[in-house]
């Protein structure tokens, strides 16, 4: 197994253990380097009356980049998204949502990515920009 197969197997299995990961449903789909996919398939418990809750998909969206970058990190890095920016575009009800994430810009403090979060039919739902600083595990502050 090559290193960046090796490397999104990993960020997979921490991805899996991750407990908000699993309290919404998000799934891992594609990785590649600073790109990642997730699925979440909405139901009730995503849901207000008007539909999946904004919270719901900024989680998602959030996630989802995070995971594009982590790909382009060593596995002992710390990011912590420090702006985020969403647009709710339409109201999806219930069903599959794809996140696909992009990195835009990577330095090695910071990184600024993007996400669109589509339904089944391929509308896109929300659009979200967000900005992650990036430091050492070991580094304190």
């Amino acid at each position: 197994m090559g290193n960046a197969k090796r490397h999104y197997t990993e960020l997979r299995r921490r991805f899996s253990r991750i407990a908000a990961v699993r309290m919404f449903g998000m799934k891992a789909g594609k990785l590649g380097p600073g790109r990642a996919t997730l699925t979440l398939d909405t139901g009730p418990r995503h849901s207000h009356p008007q539909g999946v809750h904004g919270g719901v998909l900024a989680a998602l969206a959030d996630t989802a980049l995070a995971m594009a970058i982590f790909t382009r990190l060593p596995a002992r890095t710390w990011i912590s998204t420090v702006e985020m920016k969403i647009n709710y575009l339409a109201p999806h009800q219930r069903g599959r949502l794809r996140a696909d994430a992009r990195v835009l810009r990577q330095g090695k403090r910071w990184a600024v990515g993007e996400v669109e979060i589509r339904n089944s039919a391929r509308e896109l739902v929300a659009k979200s920009l967000l900005t992650y600083s990036i430091r050492p595990h070991e580094e304190k502050g």
